[in-house]
């Protein structure tokens, strides 16, 4: 009836890491025409345009992983200035209040073609790097735990495991976390496209 979800919350602090890609890969800042290409183009991407819109109507960050040209992955980012009611869900779920300095960072997306040979690494380090010298001082994030290459991803680059999350999703619907319960948004109809939602 129920499958069980733990999340990990993790965080890193902000330091040059004096780190070189391996590819030729850089980060830039994305605009809407740019990530809705983007969003049309990839075939892993196409379900999540609804979403995608969303986040941009929220004035989320979006940072573009871009290789000789190409659009290759996407990262996602809103720091404590945006409005309270438009912050991602998953910092009430989580208990987390961001302070100025950092970072809610979700949706790491890096193309098929580019997830072998450190392209996932290279973009991961290369996004920290450009919040830093943007002036942020912290990054947070969470992870499924039962998906490990990303918990691997984490782990390697020096985040730091700050607690687990338990909740139980019910008919793939509802989910039941710290004595709140969230419902899963309909795939239309509704403006802001988050997994779930606070409705008590």
């Amino acid at each position: 009836v129920y499958e069980e979800v733990r999340d990990v919350v993790m965080d890193k602090e902000l330091v040059d890491e004096g780190y070189r890609p391996k590819s030729a890969m850089r980060v830039v800042e994305g605009d809407r025409p740019t990530v809705m290409q983007f969003c049309r183009e990839d075939a892993e991407l196409r379900s999540e345009r609804a979403k995608c819109r969303s986040y941009l109507d929220n004035g989320y960050r979006v940072l573009l992983a871009e290789v000789e040209g190409k659009i290759v992955g996407s990262l996602w980012s809103h720091d404590h200035r945006v409005d309270r009611d438009q912050r991602h869900p998953q910092l009430v779920r989580y208990g987390l209040e961001l302070k100025p300095g950092e970072v809610w960072s979700f949706d790491l997306f890096v193309s098929q073609s580019y997830r072998g040979g450190g392209g996932s690494n290279d973009f991961f380090a290369l996004f920290r790097e450009y919040l830093r010298q943007a002036g942020y001082t912290r990054v947070w994030g969470s992870v499924d735990s039962a998906y490990l290459p990303a918990v691997w991803l984490h782990k390697v680059q020096g985040y730091r495991a700050v607690k687990t999350v338990e909740a139980r999703l019910f008919f793939g619907a509802l989910l039941w976390s710290g004595g709140r319960l969230y419902l899963r948004n309909p795939p239309i109809g509704v403006r802001q496209k988050f997994d779930f939602r606070a409705v008590w």
